[in-house]
């Protein structure tokens, strides 16, 4: 092959770089062609030493493009999808908060259909306390929900596929709980109703029924919570450790420009970790919160 075929390979690649950065084509597509010309130019045939060594340059220069290209590309994703997780990782949050516990609708739907005698010395209220701290659950899950799918249409242009599949998923799956516990909550509150008058000798076991039942969600979710705390913590471990090692790189480094580069590492560091220690610290307030309901 002559140096003018070598010549006119280069103008193809060149031009067939440009069409993939313009997200016209494939990066394989590319090194495809590269590896082609590379065969090419052993068996080539140049008018001079020098017209070889230009064509090799221009050739190399546009590989060494190509690979800044890829990296960068490598880069931008990775952060997005450190984005997309931390938009994932709050979804899944509010798509919990959202997701009703299922110990009290069991003790709704024995008052509302068991054979239940129930004592009531309180009037009325007594049978309803149990339907009206539910409302106020449920009224907190529709909240959460309400904060989830805002979040989600917020965000979801930044989101990877999979995780906006996910987090929708979730939110339907909580969205699917919280219907069901509507309708139970509105159909044994009615029942309740309905029964108030013929049910009134085991007040105090429907009751205690409640209240060990509302204590059971209350420590499930402190168990929740300290599982996540503790994930958080073994985060923000190693967060601190890859600062730190970061704080040494740039203590012994070789250069200001890239010392200047470390600092930039190091800050973003900085801003995860302070992200780790303010969810640490919001979750620690959910736990006391909860511990202070059981005393």
């Amino acid at each position: 092959m002559d140096g003018s075929e070598i010549e006119a390979l280069i103008d193809s690649l060149d031009t067939l770089v440009n069409e993939v950065e313009g997200g016209g084509g494939k990066w394989k597509d590319v090194w495809s062609e590269i590896r082609s010309i590379g065969q090419a130019f052993k068996g080539s045939r140049f008018p001079s030493a020098e017209d070889r060594q230009e064509a090799w340059i221009r050739f190399q220069s546009i590989i060494r493009h190509v690979k800044e290209c890829q990296e960068n590309a490598k880069e931008m994703f990775e952060e997005r999808l450190r984005e997309s997780e931390d938009h994932l990782e709050q979804i899944l949050s509010y798509a919990e908060r959202a997701t009703p516990s299922s110990a009290l609708d069991d003790v709704i739907l024995t008052i509302a259909t068991a054979g239940l005698n129930v004592v009531i010395r309180e009037g009325i209220s007594a049978i309803l306390g149990p339907f009206d701290e539910r409302k106020m659950e449920l009224q907190q899950c529709n909240e959460a929900m309400r904060e989830g799918w805002v979040h989600l249409s917020k965000n979801k242009s930044v989101m990877l596929g999979k995780h906006k599949q996910e987090a929708f998923h979730a939110l339907k799956k909580a969205a699917d709980s919280l219907t069901a516990s509507w309708d139970t909550w509105r159909e044994g509150r009615q029942e309740a109703i309905e029964r108030y008058r013929a049910e009134k000798q085991e007040l105090w076991e429907a009751r205690q029924a409640k209240r060990e039942a509302w204590e059971t969600r209350i420590r499930e979710n402190i168990s929740k919570l300290e599982d996540r705390l503790d994930r958080l913590e073994s985060a923000l471990a190693h967060r601190q450790s890859i600062l730190s090692n970061l704080e040494d790189k740039r203590d012994s480094a070789w250069s200001d420009d890239f010392r200047e580069r470390i600092d930039d590492w190091i800050g973003e560091e900085e801003e995860r970790i302070g992200d780790i220690e303010r969810k640490i610290d919001q979750i620690k307030e959910w736990i006391s919160d909860s511990e202070e309901k059981l005393r």
